[in-house]
């Protein structure tokens, strides 16, 4: 009978970050990679994490590996590792600022560090940078005890305050504070030349103007949002940025973490700060500041004609005080035996301590265990990029072989498995082992198919997209590991957004479209950079509706809708989504309404109804049941029209769930006496396709390799097919079909294409009669 192993750890929260913190020689265990331990204890790859110790989200999902130093002068050696949520790595290529605050705190707690006098000065080696961090915490009288009664910006409790200092951090990952030579360099990005501060101190960073950022006009506050429909271009400036740095040869190769990029604009000198900045961290606003940012900030406060001391009312060459999202971070700069260091106070806390079961990779024996590949980052010499090895650099301190630094490990988890796993189950599969070619020769073998959902987790789009994305890997040849993405943000633009501009083109990464996406793109809002017709479609599936009202509110039959003496409210969540359909029937059929927007849910609108604080409302065909069916049968609403469908001709009929129901079409006709044609009809079945025909559909990009669309395709149309997977889709699909025949291409580019004249109408519509304009 085998015996599970188990690990020691302890939970702790460092600045504004969680982290596992676990002794080197814990995590040596017989059968697993270092990288397989650590996946395996967070539930990695799972955008839950739900079966492991990872908070599903970066600043939660991070590992600290600590032991005692046998460097001269150092106490600690610590070493940071990222643990991806979903796609199934380890990322050893950079620190975590915060997480360096739980270091000194746990080697008093383990005796490795002995308290002396006052105030304890703990020396710490970070093996991912080659950093040596110094950490200074309170002892009174020579005694260590947590003393939780400090607060920082960005955590709602107090905690252990550590002085947190980077002893010369200046281009630890370039080999100059300044890579290119200058304080400010020339960014041609897209046509435009952006003028930024390219520095290495902490990590490498790249330091724009509010202005540059086109934030110039906002106030700081609005900045996290207002950044949104701005991030494909910051991420432009970005990766050219990393070029200029030497981090990476071409802007498509620059990676993710950094360099990072801060945004800055000038205070007041009466403020109680010296500086506004909002820092991007993988893509998105940070909700503080990375304090390893923060590093490179205060130098380049400290350097005139960079970006950051250009911005400074007052010149500063020490500390400076950040106005941040969370509030107002401070830093400092002080010699320390002749060296510069520069740090920032953190807070920390002791949250558990764990003895955490370590279960097999698979169900089945681990694979022997290789100390070459998948352990921490080496202790070794740093290679800088000009090949020399760091003269500072030591030897190793143990017998563990660790691979170089910045190295990764994708964990190619048996495909086979994690396809019945169910809904939460990602796989991160062999596109980074194999070449894209795989996708063109009729075999997806070794590949994982991503599907980005551009919305929160949980919703019925995310259901949606995480039953067809496990179904179809099963049809597609070579049995593709399958990877759910969620990227939510801006009603789901952010996400497309950031598909249109960084998709894998070799046919492994797919985006879902919904409503909530497909009207703002109708709508030509100006934070959409995304188009459906550069998309090419791989499957779309719809859903249907009905419009019902109180009975109570005088409406009994279709004619209740006109010659009214009193509108009916109709209660609405946002006129720029899913609601834009109703309101165009409305439109088309004269109907006397007004409406109430700022619902937060169809669920609360028809609660709402009920209680007589609207008259009518809409609901899709999966929430009728529930929502409508049992008052309907009471006799307190009556149910009015269904949407329809559109045919394979572009002709409204009858939907299938509401087959005795009248469409919008024909209610238009026992109203008015006469069939709909014109603007309004046009648009009205155009709205139609897009929102419900079509609702929901998975696109490649346009450049997607032909070989491997057809081959989506054609898997995609076999599982519509599948007489066991429509036993279980009954319930999440509602009935409608998959569309994925040899027309789809024909029948999508038809459905997606918005005229002039149509999106004139709902303009003027929502301007004229909601007092909405769009932007």
């Amino acid at each position: 009978m085998s015996t599970i192993p188990t690990i020691r750890a302890a939970w702790m929260r460092g600045g504004t970050s969680k982290c596992w913190v676990f002794e080197r020689e814990a995590l040596s265990v017989p059968g697993y990679t270092v990288d397989d331990a650590l996946l395996r204890l967070f539930g990695s790859p799972d955008p839950r994490q739900v079966d492991g110790v990872g908070g599903a989200t970066s600043t939660t999902s991070k590992a600290v590996i600590v032991s005692p130093s046998r460097r001269p002068g150092i106490d600690v050696d610590y070493t940071f590792a990222q643990i991806g949520i979903d796609d199934g790595t380890v990322d050893w290529g950079s620190n975590c600022g915060n997480c360096s605050a739980v270091v000194a705190p746990y080697a008093l707690d383990a005796g490795w560090v002995t308290p002396t006098g006052d105030e304890t000065l703990v020396r710490i080696h970070n093996t991912n940078s080659d950093q040596v961090i110094v950490e200074r915490l309170a002892t009174p009288n020579g005694r260590w005890e947590a003393a939780e009664d400090t607060m920082i910006p960005g955590v709602p409790f107090p905690g252990t305050a550590v002085g947190l200092g980077f002893v010369n951090p200046a281009g630890r990952s370039t080999g100059a504070l300044f890579p290119t030579g200058r304080t400010t360099d020339l960014l041609a990005v897209n046509g435009e030349v952006v003028t930024a501060t390219l520095i290495d101190a902490g990590a490498p960073l790249v330091v724009i103007t509010s202005d540059a950022a086109r934030l110039g006009e906002v106030g700081f506050a609005d900045w996290p949002v207002e950044a949104l429909p701005e991030l494909e271009r910051l991420e432009g400036i970005r990766r050219s940025a990393a070029v200029a740095m030497g981090l990476a040869s071409t802007t498509s190769k620059a990676a993710r973490a950094i360099p990072k990029l801060a945004i800055v604009s000038p205070m007041p000198a009466s403020d109680a700060a010296d500086l506004n900045v909002m820092m991007l961290s993988m893509g998105r606003p940070h909700p503080a500041l990375a304090i390893t940012g923060s590093i490179g900030l205060t130098l380049a406060a400290a350097n005139a004609g960079t970006v950051v001391a250009d911005a400074l009312v007052t010149p500063i060459d020490s500390g400076v005080r950040f106005n941040t999202p969370a509030g107002v971070i401070e830093t400092w700069r002080r010699p320390l035996d002749g060296d510069d260091v520069v740090g920032a106070t953190r807070t920390t806390r002791l949250l558990a301590t764990a003895e955490l079961p370590l279960p097999p990779l698979s169900g089945t024996v681990a694979a022997p265990f290789d100390s070459r590949e998948g352990t921490m980052p080496s202790d070794s010499p740093i290679q800088p990029q000009n090949g020399n090895p760091r003269e500072d650099a030591l030897a190793p301190l143990d017998e563990l072989a660790e691979p170089p630094q910045h190295s990764r490990r994708t964990v190619l988890t048996a495909v086979g498995l994690f396809a019945v796993l169910g809904l939460g189950t990602s796989v991160a599969g062999g596109s980074l082992l194999n070449p894209p070619a795989t996708t063109e020769d009729g075999d997806f073998a070794g590949e994982s198919l991503k599907v980005v959902i551009p919305l929160a987790e949980g919703g019925g789009t995310d259901t949606w997209a995480r039953f067809i994305g496990t179904e179809l890997v099963r049809f597609v040849p070579g049995v593709p590991g399958f990877a759910p993405t969620n990227e939510s943000g801006g009603e789901g633009i952010t996400g497309s957004n950031h598909f249109k501009s960084s998709a894998e083109k070799d046919g492994t990464e797919l985006l879902v479209s919904t409503a909530t996406t497909v009207v703002p793109w109708v709508l030509g809002r100006e934070a959409v950079r995304y188009s459906f017709e550069s998309l090419t479609p791989i499957l779309v599936n719809g859903t249907g509706g009905v419009i019902y009202a109180r009975k109570s509110a005088g409406v009994n039959s279709l004619k209740d809708l006109i010659g009214r003496k009193k509108p009916l409210v109709f209660g609405g969540i946002t006129a720029t989504g899913l609601d834009l359909t109703t309101l165009v029937a409305f439109d088309l059929l004269e109907a006397e309404t007004s409406a109430t927007f700022g619902f937060e849910g169809r669920g609360p609108v028809n609660l709402a109804l009920q209680r007589g604080e609207v008259d009518i409302d809409y609901t899709t065909t999966s929430a009728y049941a529930s929502a409508v069916e049992g008052i309907a049968e009471e006799g307190k609403a009556v149910v009015l029209m269904s949407f329809g469908q559109l045919d394979t001709s572009g002709k409204v009929v009858r939907d299938p769930n509401f087959p005795d129901v009248p469409t919008v079409a024909e209610a238009y006709e026992e109203l008015h006496g006469k069939a709909p044609e014109g603007p309004k009809f046009e648009a009205y079945k155009t709205l139609l396709g897009l929102t419900y025909t079509y609702q929901k559909g998975l696109w490649a990009p346009a450049d997607a390799p032909e070989k491997a669309v057809e081959l989506l395709r054609s898997s995609a149309h076999r599982l519509a097919g599948d007489e066991a997977f429509n036993k279980k889709a009954d319930k999440i699909l509602g009935g409608y079909p998959i569309t994925a025949d040899a027309s789809i291409g024909e029948r999508v580019a038809k459905a997606y294409t918005v005229t002039e004249a149509t999106k004139a109408y709902v303009l003027d519509l929502l301007k004229n009669t909601y007092g909405i304009e769009v932007h």
